[in-house]
């Protein structure tokens, strides 16, 4: 059976609501537990590309097991997706569930501190004024790197 990318996050996820609140309960941070889920979703994808780059092997084949296992293969090609996988920094895991190529090209041609900051803005919804307080950079430095990248991958 092939792995199901959807259903295996689905349950990495709902396993993650859970741990999530016992490690809270625990008193750990949320970057520590943040990181945790990164690796567990990094183990999820090097899954996904073993099983996705992986065929089994039988010990005798004659020419009929060829005839079957082409048959079977031109099947699962016409009932299947292909899922590209793209090795993205881990601390940007988000960045790999993006299904268009060009604009995935585009995310992963941008620097670290520009990846951070639309991570910030676009996926956590932090304010232009929250992220630069964390970052300890001004507002309209962080304003401007936003434009800049909006531009960048409008035009990409």
């Amino acid at each position: 059976m092939s792995f199901n990318n959807g259903n295996e996050r689905r349950k990495l996820n709902a396993e993650w609501e859970h741990f999530r609140v016992q490690y809270r309960e625990a008193g750990m941070s949320e970057d520590a537990i943040q990181a945790m889920y990164e690796f567990d979703l990094s183990v999820l994808n090097s899954e996904r590309a073993y099983a996705a780059n992986t065929v089994a092997v039988g010990d005798s084949y004659n020419d009929d097991d060829a005839r079957k296992a082409a048959d079977l293969k031109q099947y699962g090609a016409a009932i299947t997706v292909t899922d590209t996988y793209h090795e993205t920094k881990s601390r940007f895991g988000w960045i790999g569930e993006i299904e268009d190529e060009r604009l995935l090209s585009a995310l992963e041609s941008l620097s670290e501190l520009d990846l951070k900051i639309l991570t910030l803005y676009v996926y956590a919804g932090y304010t232009e004024s929250e992220i630069a307080s964390a970052l300890e950079s001004k507002r309209i430095t962080i304003h401007k790197r936003i434009v800049r990248m909006t531009m960048f991958l409008k035009n990409f």
